[in-house]
C-alpha cells in the first residue's frame, strides 16, 4: 500500500477486523493503518478492533467533584481530573447501524451519517435497484 501511494494511486481496502488485518499482513499491519489517509468504519462486533479504535481515538479530560460527610463536621469537597476514552470499546460496538466513524488523517475523528444512496433522491436512476 506504501509502494502504491508513492505513484499517486488510492486503495479503498475493505476490512471486516483487525484480526482479519494481522493475518493478511503480519507485522506490517500497521503500515497498512498508518498508510491510510482516511478509516472509515462502522458496524465493529469484535472487542479487539474497538479497543484499537477507542485507543486511536484517544481521550478528554473531564472532571467531577467528590463530596464527604461527617457526623458534625463541614462537608468536604474535592474536585478531581481524569482522563476518559472519546468513545469507549463497548460504546462503539454499540453505535447506531446508521452511524460511522470517520478518521481522517490530521483531523479529529468524527461521528457522521451514513449515506444511504438508494434512499438519496440525488442518486436516483444511477443504480439498479434490488429487488424487494
Amino acid at each position: 500500500m506504501g509502494l502504491m501511494a508513492g505513484y499517486g494511486l488510492q486503495l479503498w481496502p475493505i476490512l471486516q477486523d483487525m484480526s482479519q488485518l494481522r493475518d493478511l499482513y503480519g507485522e506490517r499491519a500497521g503500515t497498512f493503518i498508518a498508510n491510510a489517509g482516511v478509516q472509515q468504519v462502522f458496524g465493529v462486533n469484535d472487542f479487539e478492533t474497538a479497543k484499537w479504535l477507542s485507543q486511536m481515538i484517544g481521550q478528554e479530560t473531564t472532571g467531577f467533584q467528590t463530596d464527604s460527610y461527617k457526623p458534625g463536621d463541614n462537608p468536604s469537597f474535592s474536585n478531581n481530573l481524569t482522563g476518559r476514552d472519546l468513545l469507549t470499546p463497548d460504546e462503539i460496538m454499540q453505535m447506531s447501524p446508521e452511524l460511522q466513524l470517520l478518521r481522517v488523517q490530521g483531523q479529529p475523528s468524527a461521528l457522521a451519517q451514513k449515506l444511504r444512496y438508494y434512499a438519496d433522491p440525488e442518486f436516483k436512476g444511477l443504480f439498479v435497484p434490488q429487488d424487494q
